[in-house]
């Protein structure tokens, strides 16, 4: 910015009470000392019908469940935002085409892979051990332990789809369970493999082999509906599978059969109905979930919960410390790695 004087208005749309700690705690930070930012919170996602609570600001702050269609491009545009930050890594409700040349659009290309892992294993805890149930029961003085046995992770085998820097630490931390460890990826990482003493297998192997699957891969046309029917045909009857990606990687209705019928003993799922109007807020009784969302929801061999696999502290202060990096540098007509465009840069 050109002097201390210089403020940086900032509109969040869909922001909750820990957006707006986090991203003050971060303006705050001493490089940021030279940049006055003006915050105004809206819990309303961005839509047409909200654009106008953008005026008079340089940038907008969005979140997975905000919309930028073209009507938004353009009423944006018109209001005189030049940047839109994302607080989040994907970027597919935003219509770059309409925005190329006019807004700037950048993201968090990197979340703290930890964080991810580290719920992962514990979704799995949780439905493997029953802490769900034991949780409910004992807040009602219900101390049985019928129906409450799990299974051990010690000298079992773990199925990890998807090795990049969130399968790898789940990988990691599966090997200090003791679990004996499979790997399955497009891409072999073979000096990591032999690191932790796990193995790469294909993926009929790993669906045969695996007592409990933890996937990691992004979505594409080959993983859409890697967990179906012909692969559950090909599983343990007693298997366990962890989804902390993308709903599609499921084909819902054969999971939700499987569920019920008893063919796999359980799942742990931390995405579902992605980024629809019902996205990060208490649903009140009118509402109206996806149907296999409903029925999931109802049973008894599955854990349910909803993006909160990156929420932690450390990893939430470093999304708004690069948010605000990110539109301090857009503004100052510096390059950021985080920009993203119609285009793909080389």
């Amino acid at each position: 910015m050109e002097n201390q004087t210089n403020i940086v208005r900032v509109a969040c749309f869909s922001a909750r009470e820990y957006d707006e700690h986090f991203i003050q705690e971060a303006a705050a930070l001493p490089e940021f000392a030279d940049v006055k930012f003006s915050f105004d919170f809206f819990s309303d996602r961005l839509l047409a019908s909200t654009a106008i609570l953008a005026k008079n600001h340089e940038a907008v702050c969005l979140y997975l469940n905000d919309e930028v269609n073209v009507e938004v491009a353009n009423l944006l545009h018109e209001l005189g935002v030049r940047v839109i930050a994302l607080r989040s890594r994907s970027y597919n409700y935003i219509n770059l085409n309409a925005l190329a040349g006019r807004i700037s659009v950048v993201h968090i290309s990197d979340y703290n892979s930890h964080a991810i892992a580290e719920f992962s294993i514990a979704l799995l805890q949780a439905l493997n051990r029953k802490i769900y149930k034991s949780y409910a029961r004992s807040r009602e003085g219900n101390f049985s332990l019928d129906g409450l046995v799990g299974g051990d992770i010690y000298g079992k085998t773990v199925g990890i789809i998807g090795v990049g820097k969130v399968g790898k630490n789940v990988a990691e931390i599966y090997k200090g369970f003791g679990a004996k460890v499979l790997l399955n990826d497009m891409n072999q990482d073979d000096v990591f493999a032999q690191k932790v003493g796990a193995n790469y297998v294909n993926l009929e192997e790993l669906f045969k082999q695996a007592d409990y699957i933890s996937l990691h891969c992004p979505l594409t046309q080959e993983t859409r509906h890697i967990i179906n029917s012909s692969s559950l045909s090909l599983m343990k009857n007693d298997v366990e599978i962890v989804n902390t990606c993308r709903e599609e990687l499921f084909d819902p209705k054969v999971v939700c059969d499987a569920l019920i019928s008893g063919r796999i003993r359980g799942v742990a799922v931390d995405v579902f109905r992605e980024y629809d109007h019902n996205s990060y807020r208490n649903l009140d009784e009118n509402s109206v979930l996806d149907e296999n969302v409903t029925k999931m929801s109802q049973l008894p061999n599955v854990v349910l919960t909803y993006h909160q696999a990156y929420l932690t502290e450390n990893n939430y202060r470093g999304i708004m410390k690069t948010t605000l990096k990110n539109i301090v540098a857009i503004l100052n007509g510096e390059e950021t790695p985080d920009e993203v465009s119609a285009v793909p840069k080389n």
